[in-house]
């Protein structure tokens, strides 16, 4: 009708027969460039999309300079896949958008999503990205399958729309600026395999909708402001292998539907607020690797079901409020590495089980209240490399069987009742750089081959009965950083000390040294 109506009027303003033809001639040409002009394709749209996005972005980096004016070849982009549209085959679209750690200083609202709707994966991780979530994210992109956004400045509230990505099966929102509750309609998404909402500012309790999410794998929900208790619905979650709970506000007890998680191999719950006991039924997750309990306010004994975790590595409950004795069961943990249990109201001996843990690596035993003898077993853990014992009440002889410790760098015996002579064993560990002996009832000499493999920078013996010389190879320790020998019974003449050149501490006070020590060293003496 236009093209008429146009005719019509350039013909009739024509004064020449000749003039009237050309005009039709040029008026033909033109409807047929109209007619044969195709509307614009879903992937011109796409790239349209992105070029509009890429001029919000302040200060592009250069991978971008591949996102070119044209908007018919976006698939070469950077960062850029495409793919057949699911419901016409024939028609390639975007489908991915991968740009990871370019410091992108841009917002995801700025970015149509409503045109972006065949996208299957959006992966902006550790960028600058700011403002809020859009909700037209989640409610505009149907087959969205991966959704990472974590390392970005995003804020506000996650919105109740997420419920519309029913496709998800990863989602990655960690260390951004949100605040709020996680919603409830998280627990729509009934396909992730991976939730993480770490480091996020979330505020609120766990949702229990959660449990719908039977097909997850990996839970991160540490490093918030999470408090309530602990869902029984997280029960449910059989096919998890990581729980991390930790650095949050979550108070009661550990709820023991816990033990259906059957193929768990991480269990992160420290740092938090929880109380009770320990079930028991934590020792039938067989499978765990990493267990992590430290920092709550639980009560009552280890339970001896520990004893069945033959493949965990991990196991910290330091700093709560245990008590009873230590399970000999857990000797029989022997891939062990990492034991700690500091910080708790232990009683009892030391288990000589533990000299099953050949794999251990760090030992923390320390305040607590530990008696008896230690058990020379001990020195069958022939990897360790910190073995803290201190501020307990154990007795008797230190064990000369510390001597076959050779990977030792920390030992730390200090605040007990230990007597006799402090083991010559000892000064031959060639890797030890700390070593702390305080206020026990220790008599003798000190080692004559201290500090022999020259790594020693911490010697604490202050508060014993030593006596004696000072070893003469201490003179060419020229490692040192501390030393506190005061209140013992030490003889000798101490301006045959050497030079030390790291020297920050040192206290020799009452003792019965005599003469006049250098100072060559970059602190002082006291």
């Amino acid at each position: 009708m236009e093209f008429q109506r146009n005719k019509t009027m350039l013909l009739a303003m024509a004064t020449s027969p000749h003039l009237k033809l050309v005009l039709l001639a040029i008026l033909l040409a033109s409807f047929r460039q109209a007619m044969a002009a195709p509307p614009p394709s879903l992937l011109e749209e796409h790239a349209g999309a992105l070029l509009a996005w890429k001029a919000t972005i302040q200060s592009p980096p250069a991978q971008l300079q591949s996102w070119g004016n044209t908007t018919t070849r976006p698939c070469g982009w950077y960062g850029i896949k495409c793919g057949q549209h699911r419901a016409r085959r024939q028609e390639v679209v975007i489908t991915e958008i991968f740009l990871r750690g370019l410091r992108l200083r841009a917002r995801l609202d700025a970015l149509n999503f409503t045109v972006l709707h065949t996208l299957t994966s959006i992966r902006l991780p550790f960028n600058q990205i700011r403002g809020p979530f859009p909700p037209a994210l989640a409610s505009s992109l149907p087959n969205l399958r991966h959704l990472l956004l974590q390392g970005n400045k995003i804020s506000g509230e996650i919105p109740w729309q997420i419920k519309h990505l029913e496709s998800l099966v990863g989602l990655v929102l960690s260390e951004n600026h949100f605040f709020g509750h996680i919603p409830i309609e998280v627990g729509y998404l009934k396909k992730l395999t991976r939730l993480d909402f770490s480091s996020s500012n979330l505020t609120g309790t766990i949702p229990r909708s959660l449990g719908n999410c039977t097909k997850l794998t990996i839970l991160y929900l540490d490093g918030n402001q999470l408090s309530g208790l602990l869902p029984q619905e997280l029960g449910y979650l059989v096919r998890l292998q990581e729980l991390a709970l930790s650095s949050n506000k979550l108070m009661g007890s550990i709820p023991n539907t816990l033990e259906s998680l059957i193929n768990l191999i991480r269990l992160y719950l420290w740092d938090n607020q929880l109380s009770g006991h320990i079930p028991r039924e934590l020792g039938s997750l067989v499978t765990l690797q990493k267990l992590e309990l430290s920092g709550n306010k639980l009560i009552g004994p280890i339970p001896n079901t520990f004893g069945n975790l033959t493949k965990l590595t991990t196991l910290h409950l330091f700093d709560n409020q245990l008590s009873g004795h230590v399970p000999r069961e857990l000797g029989y943990m022997v891939n062990l590495e990492e034991l700690e249990l500091s910080e708790n109201k232990l009683m009892g001996s030391i288990p000589n089980t533990f000299g099953y843990l050949t794999n251990l690596i760090t030992l923390y035993l320390s305040y607590n209240q530990l008696s008896m003898l230690v058990p020379r077993e001990l020195g069958s853990m022939v990897n360790i490399e910190s073995l803290d014992l201190s501020d307990n009440k154990l007795m008797g002889s230190i064990p000369n069987s510390f001597g076959n410790l050779t990977k030792l760098i920390v030992l730390y015996l200090g605040g007990n009742q230990f007597s006799g002579h402090v083991p010559p064993e000892i000064g031959s560990l060639m890797d030890l750089i700390d070593l702390q002996f305080y206020s026990n009832n220790l008599f003798g000499a000190l080692p004559p081959n201290l500090c022999v493999g020259g790594m020693l920078e911490t010697l604490a013996a202050f508060d014993n009965n030593l006596n004696g010389p000072l070893p003469s190879s201490l003179a060419s320790c020229r490692s040192l950083v501390r030393v506190r020998l005061q209140r013992n019974q030490i003889e000798g003449d101490i301006s045959e000390m050497g030079l030390y050149p790291n020297m920050v501490y040192m206290d020799m006070s009452s003792n019965k040294l005599f003469g006049q020590l250098s100072y060559h060293w970059g602190g002082g003496m006291s």
